[in-house]
């Protein structure tokens, strides 16, 4: 069976998106990223905001990746477009430290980057501990804000 991908919205420079949220719990199973990173592709093509999809993805699946490693239950990725155009990623984990701040990792390290990317590639970002959380326990999100880039000027 040949599947095409689905047709995507084409929206103007101008028009307004109306804003959405998406929420998916995932168990604390690496195999969650890239399941993640296929909803957020998803979520933003489908609203017509393909233009930070790479950011996007990169640094929800962060959130998500430190959100599985430093814990040990699931976690939740929240997605929201909000009337002022701005578009939040969320981690919420059951974890209840704050994140670390960064370390500067061996060029070799696999890790140890997460925290600098989301300093590099998100507007803004921040974390909160909730004393109830999305599993009635305390637990702590980690979010970032990414906004649209205005576009480049047309070659002339």
């Amino acid at each position: 069976m040949l599947l095409l991908p689905a047709p995507k919205p084409v929206h103007l420079a101008h028009e307004e998106i109306e804003p959405f949220e998406y929420r998916l719990r995932v168990p604390n199973d690496a195999r969650a990223v890239p399941i993640a990173r296929g909803a957020i592709r998803a979520a933003l093509a489908a609203h017509g905001l393909s233009e930070l999809m790479g950011r996007a993805e990169l640094l929800a699946c962060e959130l998500l990746t430190n959100a599985i490693v430093h814990t040990d239950d699931a976690a939740e990725l929240r997605i929201s477009w909000s009337q002022w155009e701005i578009l939040t990623l969320t981690a919420w984990d059951s974890g209840v430290l704050p994140p670390a701040p960064p370390a500067t990792p061996h060029p070799y390290d696999d890790n140890g980057r997460g925290l600098t990317l989301l300093r590099s590639l998100a507007d803004s970002w921040g974390h909160f501990a909730s004393p109830h959380g999305f599993t009635c326990r305390p637990s702590k999100a980690v979010w970032c804000s990414i906004t649209r880039r205005p576009a480049s000027p047309p070659h002339t």
